[in-house]
């Protein structure tokens, strides 16, 4: 997609795996549908909105964050990567070449965002949380702006919020651990402290030193996006501003 909005579900339905393919655009953000029945599902939200099993809707998975092959790669030593298909090559980003925004957003493709909300630009790049009916807007550039840290809540879960500007990654935590709702701080590249016990934590969510070592802290709901796809999905959104 030309949106940066990456997202994985679950596609085991009723005990049976869903296999998808491409039906169009709305909003600027894609419609699938499955091959089984040929509902049709939103790929912002994982919902069917058409078809046989309308109203039903995939487990949203903990699919990882937006981030650089050189920070995916030192957090994932022994990853896969997938093989490029040559006949699409000419369709590939280049090395260091950067198409997202504005910039890369054609006519026929802006054509279908029709709902829009000038409180951000329409290509801002945000981290989306949601928490149950809730939902929240991070811009990359507030965040960026920012200590890297950010302490709310959000429904009744209290959140951390981090950017790392190295990687212009940012990710959202559940802060409890244990009952204990902690506090952090920015401990350098990549590394997020808490400041009761001194464990430093990576943008994964786990403790790489400190009596919480190899302890995980809990993923919401969030994906990093353009403004236009995420408030097209959560018109009711609000927006974090420090």
């Amino acid at each position: 997609m030309i949106c940066s909005s990456g997202v994985g579900f679950d596609p085991l339905l009723d005990g049976e795996r869903l296999t998808f393919g491409f039906e169009g655009i709305w909003q600027g953000t894609a419609v699938l549908y499955d091959r089984k029945t040929s509902s049709l599902w939103m790929h912002f939200t994982g919902a069917c909105f058409h078809g046989p099993l309308a109203g039903r809707r995939m487990h949203a998975l903990a699919t990882g964050r937006h981030t650089t092959w050189a920070g995916w790669k030192a957090a994932h030593p022994s990853t896969e990567v997938m093989a490029p298909d040559a006949r699409f090559q000419a369709r590939y980003f280049r090395r260091g070449q950067s198409r997202s925004g504005d910039a890369f957003l054609p006519p026929n493709f802006t054509a279908t965002i029709q709902t829009r909300d000038t409180r951000l630009d329409l290509a801002d790049l945000l981290l989306g949380v949601r928490v149950g009916a809730g939902t929240r807007a991070y811009p990359l550039k507030q965040l960026a702006a920012g200590t890297g840290v950010v302490a709310e809540t959000l429904g009744d879960v209290p959140l951390t919020v981090w950017f790392d500007t190295g990687e212009r990654s940012a990710a959202a935590f559940d802060a409890r651990l244990d009952g204990a709702t902690l506090a952090f701080e920015r401990a350098g590249p990549g590394r997020f402290r808490d400041r009761a016990s001194g464990s430093e934590f990576d943008l994964e969510g786990r403790a790489q030193t400190g009596p919480l070592r190899d302890r995980r802290l809990t993923r919401p709901e969030a994906l990093l996006t353009e403004w236009y796809g995420w408030f097209a999905h959560h018109p009711e959104t609000t927006i974090w501003a420090p």
